[in-house]
């Protein structure tokens, strides 16, 4: 019974806080991006679109603007150049376009004056002229990374580092990229990279934990998070999520030890201290994760009822009724009156099992029948209401009380066989079988177990040979009733048979 309980309660282990991480809005606020975006108004000749003369000396001038930070003069004065370019003020020249270079640097400008929209657009038009425009490729991905649009920075991150980008940041934020699309082992090679050449930068380190924490690698997913947790001790997510690695790893203690530092720490949240009691319950520590469990409801700003009634029932299994007891009572405490009708029909039905566990059925039953009152389709309630009703009739003092609470039982049963539910319908008609079997009437039995058998889904092997059984002693009772009918009928016509000779006797005497 404990082995199978204990299962249960691992399942209810949850991951924690294991999202994906997306880039820090910091690191687009950095001096080092700014200095970086700043720095590509620059041109490198040799593999980036060619400048004409003029264009060569509007770059002179708007270096010595851009040196000084006058970004919005810098913008203007370069729709000015473009301007006369397109429409000259000489009657003898023609117009002319400016190179992809400029129209990159002009998206620059609009980037840095806070008009994406009409940056991105310059960047797409420098690319188009120039597809190999390395910077420009570069820029269109930060700028789509600046905006959480991700998916579309990922080509122009592939394509910046294909034509030889080989920053930290650009490989950064295609790890981020790719770990957005759920490609574990591309984002920890990107993040590798990245955290290669800037070891100190923080979003690598996390990006990389989270790729391993995707790929599944909870090894060194918790030395990473070690390394994070180690700089940044009140940071509750890193050690939520080595948590979680120690978690998948069986090392369950070492997750308690981290919730219990963030207990600690007053840094715990209702999930953690939840997970810590789950932790607890299955070490079969019941006084401990009755503790977890109460302090996760303290701190809860808005309580779970379900999820504190799931602990309550995790407390049952350990045989534990007085701590479920309590973490109920505190419930209510908490809660007040203000428990969905939902939750109230939920907690009922435990408590009811609580009295079940402290042998108080009668208890048990009161609680049950006010669960059914305000949900009287409740159809697994009302099984249970049954089995209490039966178990109490096989306790029962005298024959005729023992007949009321079964029939009792047997009236609630046979309305849960006809609930909608084909889980519920199929216990429930079960269940009568049973108590038919049980009273040797295997003729009543047969037809609810037949029953049963046809709503049950998997494996029907075990229903079936009881039902074969019953089947056997069905067969046996109504051959045995026909032979009692026989019986009856001999003894009748015998008995009618001596009546009237009796009879003819009589009216023979009458005669001499």
């Amino acid at each position: 019974m404990l082995v199978r309980t204990l299962q249960v309660i691992t399942l209810g282990y949850s991951v924690l806080g294991a999202e994906p991480i997306k880039v820090s809005p910091e690191l687009f606020r950095s001096t080092e991006f700014k200095q970086r975006f700043v720095g590509s108004y620059g041109f490198l000749p040799r593999v980036e679109p060619k400048v004409d003369q003029e264009e060569a000396q509007l770059i002179a001038e708007l270096s010595e603007l851009l040196s000084l930070g006058k970004f919005q003069d810098s913008e203007q004065r370069l729709l000015e150049f473009i301007e006369v370019r397109k429409n000259p003020v000489e009657p003898d020249q023609e117009p002319r376009d400016v190179s992809a270079a400029l129209i990159f640097t002009l998206g620059n400008l609009y980037y840095q004056n806070g008009r994406l929209a009409e940056a991105e657009q310059s960047y797409q038009i420098a690319i188009k002229r120039f597809p190999e425009y390395r910077r420009a490729h570069k820029n269109l991905a930060l700028l789509y990374a600046h905006s959480d649009r991700l998916e579309k920075a990922l080509p122009h991150l592939m394509k910046a580092i294909d034509l030889g980008e080989a920053d930290h940041l650009s490989f950064g934020l295609l790890g981020h990229a790719m770990l957005d699309q759920g490609k574990a082992i591309a984002a920890e090679e990107a993040f590798r990279q990245a955290y290669l050449l800037k070891p100190d930068e923080k979003d690598w380190k996390v990006g990389l934990a989270q790729a391993l924490l995707l790929k599944e690698d909870w090894s060194q997913a918790a030395s990473m998070m070690q390394t994070l947790i180690e700089e940044s001790p009140d940071d509750p997510m890193f050690w939520m999520q080595q948590a979680n690695c120690f978690i998948q790893m069986n090392q369950v203690m070492r997750a308690a030890e981290n919730y219990e530092i963030l207990r600690l720490k007053g840094l715990a949240s209702e999930a953690s201290l939840n997970q810590l009691g789950d932790i607890y319950a299955n070490q079969e520590q019941p006084l401990l994760a009755l503790g977890a469990y109460l302090s996760a409801i303290e701190i809860s700003n808005e309580v779970n009822p379900s999820r504190n009634l799931k602990s309550a029932r995790y407390l049952l299994q350990l045989e534990a009724p007085v701590e479920a007891a309590r973490l109920v009572e505190r419930l209510r405490e908490h809660v007040g009156e203000s428990m969905s009708k939902d939750d109230e029909v939920l907690a009922l039905q435990v408590e009811s099992d609580i009295a079940v566990a402290n042998r108080k059925l009668d208890e048990a039953t009161v609680f049950l029948t006010k669960a059914l009152e305000l949900s009287p389709a409740n159809g697994a309630a009302r099984i249970r209401l049954g089995d209490l009703l039966n178990q109490q009739a096989e306790e029962a003092e005298n024959d005729a009380q023992r007949d009321l609470l079964r029939q009792k039982a047997r009236t609630e049963l046979l309305v849960a066989a006809d609930d909608r539910s084909q889980k519920v319908s199929y216990q429930a008609n079960l269940k009568i079988a049973q108590m038919l079997v049980k009273e040797s009437q295997y003729l009543k039995a047969l037809p609810r177990l037949e029953e049963a058998v046809r709503l049950k889904t998997g494996s029907k092997q075990s229903i079936e040979q009881y039902l074969r059984r019953v089947q056997r002693a069905a067969d046996a009772e109504k051959a045995r009733k026909q032979r009692e009918a026989v019986e009856r009928e001999l003894r009748r016509e015998r008995a009618e048979k001596a009546a009237a000779e009796n009879a003819a006797k009589e009216t023979s005497k009458e005669g001499i």
